[in-house]
C-alpha cells in the first residue's frame, strides 16, 4: 500500500469535505474535531479535498491561512491524527497550471498569497505533493474527494495511479526543457497558445518577470501535464462527475468496481465509498447503495445545511445508508 492509499487508525473519524476557503465552517469542524479528541470522542479529523478557493469572487477567502493551520496541526497532532486528502483545487498548484470554471479562474488568488511567503512557499507545494488520494478503514468505508471514476476502477489503472509521483513528472519534464532549451520551449508555448507567455506566467502564477526563479514554471507544468498517461488518470480521479458523465446506472456499476479493486490493494475490503466533489440539498445524498456524497458547506443547498460525518473506522458498514446516523450538522442553529 502505497501513500496515496493510506489507513486511518482505529476510532472516529470526524469526516468534512470541501470548505473552499471559507474560515467559519472550517472553524467549527476544527474545533468541535479538537474537542472530541480532548474528551476522547475523536481521533482523527478527515478533510477529503478542495480546503482552498473561494468558490464566489466576493466573499472572503481564507486558503492559505485555512492550509498552513492544517499543516500546523499535522505537525502538532501527528499525521494520523490531522488527515487532509488531494482534491482537484489542490492539484493544479502542483504543477503550476491554472484551473477555471467558466469565466472563474480559481488559482491566480492563491499563487499570489503563495507568492507571500517566500522560501515557505516550497513547503506548502510539497505539504499538497504528499497528500494521498484516498483513505481507507477497517470498517469498509473508503473516503476520497471525487467519487469514483471508470478509468481507474480497474486494477492496474487503479494500481498505476497510486505510485504517481508528482515531483518526478517534473523532473522529467525538466530534463527535457533543459536539452531543448527554455527559450526555444517558450516560443513554441507562445506559437501554440497564441498569447505572451510572459503575461500568463505573471497572471496565473504571481512571477515578478522573466528574473523570478519560477518564471517557467507554467512552462513545465503545461509540458508534464499535457499527453501524460499517469497525470490523465488522476484528473480523471479528481474530476469525476460521477452518474452525470456516466448515467446512474452504469456509474453504481463503477463504483462497484473501483471498490472491488481498492479491496485488492487494501487491508481491509472496501464497501462504501464517501466523496465530496458534487452539489447536494441538505448536505448529503445517496448514489445508489455504496455511495454517499458529503456536503460540508460549499457545495450544500443551503450552505448552512452542510453536515460533517462521525465515522467509526472500525466497526462494519455495509451500505452507505447506514453512515446517515452518523451526519452531523456545520451549522446546527440553522437545522
Amino acid at each position: 500500500m502505497t501513500k496515496r492509499l493510506i489507513e486511518l487508525p482505529p476510532g472516529v473519524a470526524v469526516v468534512a469535505t470541501d470548505l473552499h476557503g471559507m474560515w467559519e465552517p472550517y472553524r467549527r469542524i476544527r474545533d468541535t474535531f479538537l474537542s472530541m479528541r480532548e474528551r476522547g470522542d475523536a481521533q482523527t479529523l478527515v478533510l477529503c479535498g478542495d480546503l482552498i478557493h473561494a468558490e464566489r469572487p466576493d466573499e472572503p477567502d481564507n486558503s492559505l491561512d485555512m492550509l498552513l493551520d492544517v499543516m500546523r496541526l499535522r505537525d502538532e497532532l501527528g499525521p494520523q491524527a490531522v488527515v487532509m486528502l488531494l482534491g482537484n483545487h489542490e492539484l493544479p498548484h502542483i504543477y503550476s497550471i491554472s484551473l477555471a470554471r467558466g469565466d472563474t479562474v480559481f488559482t491566480p488568488a492563491f499563487e499570489a498569497m503563495l507568492a507571500e511567503l517566500g522560501d515557505r512557499r516550497q513547503e506548502v507545494i510539497q505539504f499538497l505533493a504528499d497528500l494521498p488520494l484516498y483513505a481507507c478503514t477497517a470498517a469498509g468505508v473508503l473516503l476520497t474527494h471525487a467519487g469514483a471514476a471508470q478509468a481507474v476502477a480497474l486494477p492496474a489503472a487503479l494500481a498505476q495511479l497510486l505510485e504517481i509521483d508528482h515531483l518526478a513528472l517534473l523532473e522529467v519534464v525538466e530534463e527535457q526543457l533543459q536539452e531543448f532549451g527554455l527559450d526555444e520551449a517558450r516560443a513554441s508555448y507562445e506559437r501554440i497558445m497564441g498569447s505572451s507567455y510572459e503575461r500568463e506566467a505573471r497572471e496565473l502564477l504571481a512571477v515578478s518577470g522573466p528574473d523570478d526563479p519560477r518564471y517557467y514554471d507554467l512552462l513545465r507544468g503545461t509540458l508534464a501535464t499535457s499527453n501524460n498517461h499517469l497525470f490523465d488518470l488522476l484528473w480523471a480521479a479528481l474530476f469525476s462527475r460521477n452518474e452525470q458523465e456516466n448515467g446512474q446506472k452504469m456509474y453504481e456499476a463503477v463504483v462497484d468496481r473501483f471498490l472491488k479493486s481498492v479491496s485488492d490493494l487494501a487491508p481491509y475490503p472496501q464497501r462504501v465509498l464517501v466523496s465530496g466533489h458534487m452539489v447536494t440539498r441538505g448536505g448529503y445524498m445517496l448514489v445508489g447503495e455504496k455511495q454517499l456524497r458529503l456536503s460540508s458547506y460549499a457545495h450544500a443547498r443551503p450552505r448552512e445545511a452542510g453536515l460533517y460525518l462521525l465515522l467509526d473506522t472500525e466497526r462494519p458498514v455495509r451500505v452507505a445508508a447506514d453512515l446517515i446516523p452518523g451526519l452531523r450538522p456545520v451549522f446546527p442553529q440553522h437545522r
